[in-house]
């Protein structure tokens, strides 16, 4: 072809500059975009003049986004069209469309009011028949047809099977397979395959046998590229894929370790570099070297096919929510200069003759300068250009006529499987219509405008900044060296990154750790009391979970002289703690984050032995314990507390932690009293002693007092008993069952007692749910940890639509059934044991089915330890069951059927407990109805039910999965619950009052309620009435919410004090009860409120007859029956004296909330359409 052919002969006969290249591939690019619109067809240039009308539509380019994500979930055309009607209505048909194509959209709405089953599959055919050019069928006739035609017109074609979700080894080996079934087409000779596609459980700790696995496949794949040679009599060509920058080291791995075997010698085979990594260069120089020794010994070379990357937006959100460094490039320009940079390298002679190039891009820019770079350096034989299927068809003529060749990158997908093909076409769409990219300007651009010397500038500062753009790792986490920083004081509250597995030498880390943990021995562990260690009265075993009938380590435990001993210590320590002030000890807590910090490999090696988790679950605890300290180091600097009250803190405080989270809860649990100024005496798990003690050993190094903070190991019996019932404990912290809590308070009922106690949390999958995520959601939420969280999903709730679907059970099942099962010491297992034998209420969730149930997946005893078992799923679990009532702790989980929605929230709301509950659909009607209905303490929508993160998403539950004034660990209320509050002067943050509290206050007659009155309608304007989303992430909102407990009750034993609580009851929006004692005048004020003359003994033999609906009893004193009572039925139960500073008082008045929700789809944040009006 005469384009180009004086511009290449040029170069190869002249030695040219960068820059002269650079300004020489201008002009050459400006002949190619020339031919290509000379040649474009009638078809081309409508879709052509379609697209770049969509680049400046923004309500169009949305509705398309939307249209091909969020319509088709339903299985059901009434949903469809439900949807398709929502979408037209809130963004409009899309102006890009030709008219006829806008007026048959409005008439497919209307007609599927009417006649949805005739409709939506017309609605459905067309996004297959538009999006056909760039997904092609995988069916053997019409693909084999398509290749024909490709071949005919000289281009080749590199096949990518697409399909569902890989979540589990079913899906995998199908992936697999059509891989295999693909090598053996004769009409095919060359395939791309990512591990991800043909692996489930790849794992980023376990990398070592990942690899194995890997290696295993990779040998399948290869040998039938062997087995079916091409036309042409070489073995068929496979190239590796990747997207995600964890998978970077592992393809790169499997891939030379299994060429570099015999059996693959001679075989030539490829694998994907992504320009966008800093790091692709320098893998690009170990290949090409490692290439050079495998030709130099006789071996065949290999092939780097060189893109920019694809998977950027996902990457962004990877950074975001774990606050790790962004892997790629900051910016479109340096990705550029390193494409180019890379394209030089693999330009050169030598290196192109051991590891042929594939230059894979659209931009015209780049297309002339590697045309004109191999041209020069003369390895036009070694470097071919590659473009994407379907994706500017004209320019593709072009450049195969100039390059003498073009391999297509072409996505096939069965007909059945398009739904799942969704995420690429989404992705396509946002790569396309990003500002910055090439083909953004392609559609509507032509040689010389504002488009094409925008892209043109944008070219030639890359090549100017090739040899100035940096290179290497972004991502540089090294816990083996790095030195733990300090969060000043003076800075907001930041969260502490967890570990990234990516990288190799964390990796090398932790399994140091935990291999030495595994072979050393364990001391005999010390009690802590009065400032001395000691060995105790008496010594217990702790059993390790992962090896059966072998002792983990031994602790000494307290008997009754050592309680006392503690008791007496914490007592007299109490008054120099609190002295020291609130600035003082926030900077001890500051200085114990990053002594935790400091002691992170040891904890998660002291959690891998005594709970049995595994290193990833073990790492993010770790985390935890290290915000806890820097969230409330900061809780009580707020000058809103002290806005004319003080606090004196409650005293001694006793910590009695759970083994689930052996680390992170008890760390919490004893900073937050420490930062108001209390002394603790730990009682840790009895079956996790040594990763509190771990965790108190920090505390202690960081410059807590060993009297202020005291380990003590006591049994649960008469001396456990004394310690948290002795008079001079001012309050109790438990983390637990609910029985406990009710045992607890049956001891001693004016037990000041925060509980977090039992949950028995859903997961709703509504029909309008991506159901392949869901399902990974799902999973995640009820089997990690071997569904030993607190907040672990053991019920989905499925909407008939969906748990009526085959399709949708196999799904789930395959990715349960995956899961990796066995000891925490393997690093790649992701369901280790329980932390004991399965009790009563768990065994027979593992090993009983009720009536009407039956086994999706059984749960299966692995390798004869009674701790360790395979996940179960159960079918027909009813919504009154037992299992559907009762909290089991462990891997199993029951499926529900609702009949739609409404009713789905009704069974998940029909609970005792309220800990967490979440919701999978993409429509955002259903979510905004489920986000205002749900009654859980923590709501999840469309992401796991677990993972809570401090400040992010504060943790607690509603109705029996809390005890006491209900604030919630991690948020901005928690510390202040060990203070006793009173009034020192009146409040000085103060707001105008509604009128109808101005009323409320007149007849109240009391002007000495009015400065609190107007700090409640100040505190409501600025804290309580409003969403705070202090994290502000952009592909996640988190927001944290207070909700009017819907019905209160106030008893006090004077009028003032239960005016002032009606005051913040009612400016807080509460529904109001009153309670009196027949002994109290009635008030003239109270009149407007229903009231109850009646004792205490009367009010609580009330509430224990139900029927109240009450959410709270608010009173200045409680009595045991009455406790009883309040426990017995949820009710929130909060006593003392009111104050006046609205900050304090309004707390009692409300549920916190934290609302979390995932914002993006494949990475991509979708606007509303009021975002885009």
């Amino acid at each position: 072809m005469e384009i180009g052919k004086k511009r290449l002969t040029k170069v190869r006969e002249s030695s040219m500059t960068h820059r002269e290249l650079a300004l020489e591939a201008v002009e050459l690019a400006r002949e190619l975009l020339e031919a290509a619109s000379r040649g474009r067809r009638v078809s081309e240039r409508i879709q052509s003049h379609q697209l770049a009308a969509m680049m400046d539509d923004g309500p169009g380019k949305a509705f398309t986004f939307a249209m091909a994500d969020q319509v088709f979930r339903p299985p059901s055309a009434v949903r469809q069209a439900r949807r398709f009607r929502d979408l037209v209505d809130d963004y409009g048909a899309p102006v890009y469309l030709p008219t006829p194509a806008r007026v048959a959209m409005k008439a497919g709405e209307l007609a599927s009011w009417v006649a949805p089953d005739l409709v939506m599959p017309q609605v459905a055919g067309q996004l297959r028949r538009e999006s056909a050019s760039v997904i092609l069928p995988a069916e053997p006739e019409e693909l084999n047809r398509h290749v024909a035609k490709r071949r005919k017109a000289g281009m080749r074609l590199n096949l990518n099977q697409l399909g569902e979700a890989v979540l589990g080894e079913g899906e995998a080996a199908k992936r697999l397979n059509a891989n295999l079934e693909r090598l053996e087409d004769p009409n095919c000779d060359y395939i791309s395959v990512k591990f991800s596609a043909i692996y489930s459980q790849i794992h980023a700790v376990g990398f070592e046998e990942t690899l194995v696995e890997l290696k295993h496949r990779l040998r399948l794949l290869y040998r039938a590229a062997m087995k079916n040679p091409s036309k042409d009599g070489a073995p068929k060509f496979v190239n590796l894929d990747m997207e995600e920058y964890r998978d970077l080291r592992l393809t790169c791995d499997a891939f030379r370790q299994v060429l570099e075997e015999p059996e693959f010698h001679g075989l030539e085979a490829g694998i994907v570099l992504q320009a966008y990594l800093p790091d692709a260069w320098s893998v690009q120089k170990e290949l090409i070297e490692w290439a050079k020794t495998r030709v130099d010994a006789g071996g065949a070379g290999i092939k780097i096919r060189l893109v920019k990357g694809a998977n950027l937006a996902m990457e962004r959100v990877d950074a975001e929510v774990h606050d790790w460094a962004l892997a790629p490039y900051g910016s479109k320009h340096e990705v550029d200069a390193n494409f180019k940079r890379m394209l030089h390298e693999g330009c050169k002679p030598e290196n192109a003759k051991v590891a042929r190039l594939g230059v894979a891009s659209h931009n015209l820019f780049d297309v002339a300068y590697g045309l004109l770079l191999r041209a020069s350096e003369g390895v036009e034989e070694q470097v071919e250009f590659e473009m994407l299927e379907g994706m500017a068809n004209h320019q593709a003529r072009v450049v195969r006529d100039v390059a003498d060749g073009l391999l297509l990158y072409a996505p096939v997908v069965r007909k059945e499987d398009f739904p799942s093909a969704i995420a690429y076409l989404v992705r396509r769409l946002d790569e396309n219509t990003s500002p910055e990219n090439f083909l953004h300007d392609l559609f509507g651009m032509k040689p010389g405008d504002a488009a094409w010397e925008r892209q043109k500038q944008r070219f030639l500062q890359a090549c100017e900044a090739i040899e100035s753009t940096g290179y290497g790792p972004n991502r540089q986490q090294d816990r083996s060296t790095e030195a733990p920083a300090s969060l000043p004081l003076d800075h907001p509250f930041h969260n502490e990154p967890d570990t990234d597995w990516s990288l190799s030498a964390n990796v090398e880390w932790i399994r140091d750790k935990v291999e030495a943990m595994k072979a050393g021995e364990v001391e005999r562990i010390p009690l802590q009391v009065g400032g001395q260690f000691e060995q105790g009265a008496d010594e217990t075993e702790v059993a390790d979970p992962s090896r059966p009938g072998a002792p983990a380590y031994s602790h000494g435990l307290a008997d009754s002289t050592g309680v006392q001993e503690a008791l007496d210590c914490a007592v007299a320590a109490g008054a120099a703690w609190d002295a020291r002030g609130i600035d003082e000890r926030s900077q001890v807590l500051a200085a114990v984050a990053v002594e935790l910090a400091e002691v992170r490999g040891e904890a998660v090696a002291a959690m891998v032995m005594d709970a049995g988790k595994s290193v990833m679950e073990g790492d993010v605890e770790v985390s935890e314990a290290v915000d806890f300290a820097n969230y409330y180091a900061r809780s009580l600097k707020d000058p809103g507390w002290f806005d004319g009250s003080d606090m004196e803190p409650v005293g001694v405080v006793v910590v009695t932690p759970p083994w689930n989270f052996p680390f992170a809860i008890p760390c919490g649990s004893v900073l937050a009293p420490l930062a108001a100024g209390c002394t603790v005496i730990l009682k840790p798990a009895p079956e996790t002693v040594l990763s509190a003690w771990v965790m108190v050993n920090a505390l202690w190094s960081a410059g807590i007092p060993k009297e202020v903070l005291q380990f003590v190991p006591c049994p649960d019996n008469e001396i456990g008993r004394s310690l948290v019932t002795d008079p001079r404990v001012g309050a109790v912290v438990l983390t637990g069952a609910y029985e406990t809590a009710r045992m607890f308070l049956s001891w001693k009922t004016d037990m000041r007692l925060l509980a977090e106690t039992s949950g028995k949390n859903a997961l709703i999958v509504s029909a309008a749910a991506d159901p392949d995520l869901a399902v990974k959601d799902l999973v995640r939420s009820a089997f990690g940890h071997a569904g030993q969280k607190c907040s672990a999903a053991s019920l989905g709730i499925i909407e008939a639509e969906v748990y009526d679907d085959p399709d949708f059970r196999r799904r789930l099942k395959d990715a349960a059934e995956s899961l990796k099962v066995g000891p925490s010491w393997s690093y790649d297992c992701m369901v280790t044991p329980v932390v004991r034998p399965p009790g009563e209420e768990l065994h027979r969730a593992l090993t009983t089915l009720d009536a009407g149930e039956s086994w999706l997946l059984e749960p299966r005893m692995i390798d004869g330890n009674p701790c360790l078992w395979s996940p179960g799923i159960k079918l027909g679990v009813e919504p009154d069951s037992w299992f559907r009532r009762t909290e089991c702790f462990g891997p199993v989980l029951g499926l529900v059927r609702a009949r739609d929605l409404d009713h789905a929230m009704a069974i998940q709301n029909d609970s005792e407990f309220g800990l967490t509950g979440g919701i999978h659909s993409l429509d955002p009607a259903e979510v905004d109805e489920w986000r205002e209905r749900v009654e859980v303490g923590n709501a999840y929508i469309n992401r796991p039910i677990t993972g809570a993160i401090v400040q992010r998403q504060p943790f607690g539950g509603w109705k029996r999965s809390s005890f006491g004034p209900g604030a919630k660990a991690g948020g901005p209320n928690y510390v202040a619950q060990f203070g006793r509050w009173r009034d020192a002067s009146e409040p000085q943050f103060r707001s105008g009052l509604s009128k109808d509290v101005e009323e409320l206050l007149k007849q109240m007659g009391d002007e000495s309620l009015v400065p609190a009155a107007e700090s409640d309608a100040f505190w409501m304007k600025r804290e309580f009435g409003i969403d705070h989303d202090p994290s502000g992430l952009r592909c996640e909102r988190n927001v944290f919410r207070y909700r009017p407990i819907p019905r209160v009750l106030l008893r006090a034993s004077n009028e003032k004090d239960l005016a002032r609580m009606c005051l913040a009851a009612s400016v807080a929006g509460c529904e109001v009860e009153l309670s009196l004692d027949p002994s109290m005048a009635r008030p003239s004020w109270t009149k407007r409120f229903p009231i109850w003359s009646e004792s205490e003994a009367q009010l609580a033999d009330r509430l224990r007859a139900g029927r109240h609906g009450l959410g709270l009893l608010r009173c200045d004193q409680v009595g045991a029956k009455l406790v009883e009572s309040a426990l017995d039925e949820g009710i929130r139960l909060v006593s003392g004296a009111p104050v006046m500073n609205g900050r304090v008082e309004m707390t009692a008045c409300f549920y916190e909330q934290s609302v979390s929700e995932t914002l993006h789809r494949h990475g991509s944040v979708l606007p509303t359409a009021e975002e885009l009006a």
